[in-house]
């Protein structure tokens, strides 16, 4: 069994091999630590005991303590209720256990307890995952089975080693480890496919482990080929994300579900939700798809836009000058001696703005005189500016009426406009 470790650590890093007890975390403990003069590394065991087999567990994790102990390794244990945890957040008892455990991982990282951890994932729990996750009706990221160098933080130097591999090293070097038997249990959905799916696929195709292998090599490799090129056309703000068209159908499927993430929906998303997006490309201005959580997507110009917390905002400020809170914005109305550049800001005659004046969001029937002269709907006018629909109910307006004076961040009304009679101008910002 021959492993090239370069790419997963570096000199001087501390690695922390997650010890179960079983063949296969032993089997890497001992070459870790075997290697660990040549790669000048630092090699400790973590164990987590999940709560679910007893006395059964509690003694795996005693084998692991006296293992350590007789052979100086250093030791961090954990203890976790993965039972408990399925309960009360509705997952299975697998998807609880995984959740735990790299929850755990993570703090030992954050905690500098270890740099990285490496786990004991080989060939054929590739080739499991890569079925299981076909099955469930995966894309191409599921197809691309378990990452070998996650987040380059969780490693799995195995990865490309066989199950007998592992077994022949065991053997071979007399290394004494510890079953498992809920690993025979198959009500647990990857024990089933282990069990009773992977022997059958190997006798029609012997080399099936080695070939998803290599199939979920080049998944991976065109996956992230598909991101970059994925990400290279959203914008990504706190509230909504954007998507530029035109768009590849296949780019904007992934973009779906990296908007939908962004805004707070991590699981449970539909294909239905994705083919609603795609049909947005051909959609009218202004077309829209209500999608998980009461977000929505709308096709705004060249863009396809996601929003959350959607808020039917009506806000009434007497207008003044100085600083003014509106919503989530801060406005800025200020007395200035000149205008150095009247292009470079908006800039408007204080005396002509009536006493009655305030800064409000839109209303049905308002209606702007440009500058320059010419009146408009004002709904008209946004649209002629190409401002997204979703975003006209939250830019602050000054208005007399229905009468817009004054449209912050874009455009002043001629009726307002600094002329040679304006003895004060104010400056909107």
């Amino acid at each position: 069994m021959q492993i090239d470790l370069s790419k997963f650590i570096s000199n001087n890093q501390t690695v922390a091999v997650a010890l179960s007890g079983g063949g296969d975390s032993m089997a890497l403990l001992n070459y870790m630590l075997n290697e660990s003069k040549k790669y000048q590394i630092k090699v400790v065991a973590i164990n987590i005991e999940h709560g679910i087999r007893g006395d059964e567990s509690k003694s795996d994790t005693e084998f692991v303590k006296n293992y350590c102990k007789d052979n100086q390794v250093p030791l961090l244990t954990y203890s976790v209720d993965c039972v408990a945890y399925a309960l009360k957040h509705g997952l299975s008892v697998e998807q609880a256990g995984r959740i735990l455990r790299y929850q755990i991982f993570n703090t030992a990282i954050q905690e500098g307890k270890c740099d990285k951890v490496a786990t004991a994932h080989h060939q054929k729990d590739n080739f499991e995952s890569v079925l299981f996750n076909l099955f469930r009706g995966s894309g191409l990221k599921g197809l691309a089975g378990i990452d070998e160098n996650f987040e380059n933080k969780i490693i799995r130097p195995l990865l490309s080693v066989s199950k007998e591999q592992i077994n022949e090293y065991l053997a071979k070097n007399h290394i004494p480890y510890v079953t498992d038997q809920t690993n025979f249990d198959d009500k647990y959905t990857r024990n089933a496919i282990r069990l009773n799916i992977l022997p059958e696929i190997e006798k029609v195709f012997p080399e099936a482990e080695k070939s998803v292998y290599r199939f979920s090599q080049i998944a991976r490799l065109e996956d992230e080929y598909i991101k970059e090129q994925t990400l290279e056309k959203i914008d990504f703000f706190e509230s909504k994300v954007s998507v530029k068209l035109p768009i590849h159908n296949a780019l904007l499927s992934r973009a779906t579900v990296f908007a939908l993430k962004h805004l707070g929906v991590t699981k449970d998303w539909e294909k239905t939700h994705i083919d609603s997006v795609i049909m947005l490309k051909d959609s009218l201005n202004g077309t829209m798809v209500t999608l998980k959580n009461n977000i929505v997507a709308i096709k705004e110009y060249d863009t396809i836009t996601f929003y959350k917390n959607l808020k039917n905002t009506d806000i009434v400020i007497p207008f003044s000058l100085g600083e003014i809170a509106f919503d989530d914005k801060k406005l800025f109305i200020t007395k200035i001696d000149k205008v150095a550049d009247i292009k470079n800001g908006l800039f408007a005659d204080k005396d002509k703005i009536p006493n009655d004046a305030v800064i409000r969001t839109r209303r049905d029937g308002d209606r702007f005189t440009k500058f320059g002269g010419g009146t408009k709907n004002l709904s008209d006018y946004l649209t002629d500016k190409k401002i997204p629909l979703l975003e006209r109910d939250s830019i602050p307006l000054l208005a007399v009426g229905n009468d817009i004076l004054a449209i912050f961040g874009l455009a002043i009304s001629d009726k307002i406009k600094v002329d040679e009679t304006t003895k004060t101008i104010i400056e909107l910002k």
